[in-house]
């Protein structure tokens, strides 16, 4: 039996890679796998089955939320604190804001650490069609020290715990290893590393052996230092990484993640622990003029919500507030997410060969972000979702 192919047109089509939107876009899609992508006149000269029209609509790339924690809600009161509820409690908020995120037009999450292994139940799960959610790439437990940073994460200390969990979270099916090397804010006196620099030498070379990347919650000083000589694979946050790193960071292979949401949302910083607001209200302008000057230097990055589920396009507007252009913004959400997950020969572009990832937007992004928050469609792997059935 035949494949059935899908056309899918819509007004105006951005590819995730070109400069420029073009009027009249198509898709077609066989198995869930884009065949021909490309102006409407021609791609609907190919052999199809049926044809999906969305004339006043702008299909781009599905949206690469590439920061995020499953269970995490921060606009619960206290929120950091509720990552400590039962593991059921969690895995049923996960569920809930996966379905948020899917609904948004985020097509692949990936999840920087979550409690236990309820991150790799998710991730299966979707994979299963028990549950709705974007496709996902997991840490499973985050790694910190005992004494350091990490709500999501799990005390190790030393060098054979850390080689041990590591192995432990590979073997469980983690996508990746996150460790946390900082804390997220400055403080006074110079920026602590919560991990010796051997610590964070071992924890890269035990995931590289396992054939997995490793990201750091990071945000300067001499951790990042360390992290940049010795390899990581991606910077986390890096809110108050100096000239001198962002030079560094431009001729090494680290790739950096950027989160707005944690410093200049004001709802978020509200439902922190009381003891935690007074910190981030008084850093919030000297990290917002450190992302700037990353926008500023032209190094490419990726972007994520850390929790803010459903709200990546909030994260695209503060970008293009800090000095990015729209189509900067869209492809740290798109393509270059896709890059530091290492899934680009897949997704985060709509090109023959990769997976049919997609949304449908009412308006042009590139002229009106406001655009973003107007979802009339979403596809993942060339099927479309109905999530307000």
């Amino acid at each position: 039996m035949k494949n059935k192919t899908t056309l899918i047109r819509a007004g105006f089509f951005w590819d995730g890679v070109s400069d420029k939107m073009i009027p009249d876009g198509a898709l077609l899609i066989e198995n869930g796998i884009i065949q021909a992508a490309g102006p409407g006149e021609e791609i609907i000269l190919f052999r199809h089955d049926q044809v999906v029209e969305y004339p006043e609509g702008t299909m781009v790339p599905g949206l690469i939320d590439c920061h995020t924690h499953l269970s995490m809600n921060p606009l619960l009161e206290n929120y950091l604190d509720h990552m400590a509820d039962p593991i059921p409690v969690l895995t049923i908020r996960a569920t809930v804001m996966m379905r948020k995120d899917l609904g948004s037009g985020v097509t692949t999450c990936r999840c920087c650490g979550d409690k236990e292994f309820l991150d790799i139940a998710c991730r299966e799960a979707v994979r299963q069609d028990q549950i709705t959610g974007p496709n996902l790439l997991v840490a499973t437990r985050g790694i910190r020290a005992s004494r350091g940073h990490g709500f999501v994460g799990y005390a190790f200390d030393g060098i054979k715990p850390i080689r041990k969990v590591i192995r432990e979270n590979a073997s469980a099916g983690a996508d990746f290893i996150k460790i946390y090397i900082t804390g997220t804010l400055h403080g006074d006196g110079p920026l602590q590393s919560y991990l010796t620099r051997e610590q964070i030498k071992v924890a890269i070379e035990e995931a590289h052996q396992a054939g997995l990347k490793i990201g750091a919650h990071c945000v300067g000083g001499i951790g990042m230092d360390w992290a940049l000589e010795l390899g990581l694979d991606t910077l986390e946050h890096g809110y108050h990484i100096s000239d001198s790193q962002i030079d560094a960071l431009s001729t090494s292979s680290t790739q950096l993640v950027l989160t707005p949401s944690p410093i200049l949302t004001e709802a978020r910083i509200n439902h922190l622990p009381a003891e935690l607001i007074p910190g981030h209200l008084k850093e919030r302008e000297k990290i917002a003029g450190r992302m700037r000057a990353v926008i500023a230097s032209g190094i490419p990055y990726a972007v994520g919500t850390d929790g803010m589920h459903g709200e990546l396009a909030r994260e695209i507007n503060y970008l293009i507030d800090m000095g990015a252009s729209p189509r900067e913004a869209l492809r740290a959400a798109t393509i270059h997410g896709a890059k530091v997950c290492g899934i680009d020969k897949k997704t985060g572009s709509l090109e023959s060969g990769k997976e049919a990832d997609l949304l449908v937007l009412e308006g042009n992004p590139f002229e009106d972000l406001s655009a973003l928050k107007k979802v009339m469609a979403v596809w993942k792997r060339g099927r479309q979702h109905f999530l307000n059935s």
